[in-house]
């Protein structure tokens, strides 16, 4: 276990910067919006979080500033580091850093997976964490700025509290399926990658569009298209849930809200629950087999380049 630790903590060491910047900047860039900028949201959709004005609430404004920062620096950090998984495929052959992880006592295995750990979950689950903590800072100085400390003081701070932690919790265990459902293709990448160099995320493509082309304008069959966008799918409903009844469904006014606040970790709960069903069906066991196929490639190649 130490072993691993030491490789996860030598991917902190060596991205650190990268992630931390990307993880500051949707808290920078919110925090200056909400001290110079001026709000306009709109807010016929978002009817439980007006006030009796029309305005957006305070309790809406703190809910939008929190879970805009949190979810936006979720993303970013999340979607930068699956572009740049295929590049971490020869990472140690490019550098030449791969004699001296192969003088530790760990393996080829142990090293790909501290690797895609650490890039494809932890950092991203990190920078979720952060984006609450600096979403929570925007949205006192954005109800501070536009409502006052009177609007402020009446938030219902527990309420708030109790609905981010649960969301980081779902959204955190959300985040390792939806890896697992986009593994065939975040692997199939890092495989073509490792084997045929800057040409690998090239050929997957383009072999993929070909491929699916070929077999639905000649046969009909649309299997390699549908396959796809059904791993997108899910994958973004381990995420993001069911979001078609808005974020607090049934809420029609700021008592409702109050209260669906404290009902939002059960929903959440229940959105995991359908989302660790789904992964009972032959479109998850046909990820998990192309993704261990890919996988074992990627151990080949190592072992070959060492």
């Amino acid at each position: 276990m130490q072993r691993f630790k030491t490789l996860l903590l030598r991917e902190w060491m060596q991205h650190r910067s990268g992630w931390m910047v990307m993880m500051a900047a949707p808290f920078v860039l919110t925090l200056l919006m909400s001290i110079f900028g001026s709000v306009h949201v709109n807010v016929d959709r978002l009817s439980p979080l007006q006030a009796s004005d029309g305005r957006l609430s305070s309790l809406g404004l703190a809910l939008l500033a929190i879970g805009a920062t949190a979810y936006l620096t979720l993303f970013l950090v999340w979607m930068a580091n699956l572009i740049q998984a295929p590049g971490l495929a020869r990472r140690d052959q490019q550098d030449r850093s791969i004699e001296f992880w192969l003088s530790l006592p760990a393996g080829h295995v142990q090293s790909l997976l501290a690797t895609l750990l650490m890039h494809l979950v932890l950092v991203p689950i990190t920078a979720m964490a952060a984006g609450l903590a600096g979403g929570v800072i925007v949205a006192v100085v954005l109800v501070l700025h536009v409502s006052g400390f009177s609007d402020l003081a009446a938030l219902p701070g527990p309420a708030i509290a109790y609905a981010a932690v649960s969301g980081l919790a779902s959204t955190a265990v959300g985040l390792v399926l939806a890896t697992l459902w986009l593994s065939p293709m975040v692997l199939g990448t890092m495989a073509a990658s490792a084997w045929l160099k800057r040409w690998g995320v090239a050929a997957v493509i383009g072999g993929g569009v070909i491929l699916h082309q070929l077999l639905a304008k000649v046969y009909g069959i649309t299997v390699v298209g549908d396959t796809i966008q059904a791993w997108f799918s899910k994958a973004s409903f381990a995420v993001t849930g069911d979001g078609s009844r808005g974020v607090f469904p049934g809420a029609e006014n700021l008592a409702d809200l109050e209260r669906a606040l404290l009902a939002f970790p059960q929903r959440e709960l229940s959105n995991l629950g359908t989302a660790i069903a789904q992964l009972a069906s032959p479109l998850f066991l046909m990820a998990l087999l192309i993704a261990a196929a890919c996988f074992a490639l990627l151990v080949l190649r190592r072992q070959r380049g060492a």
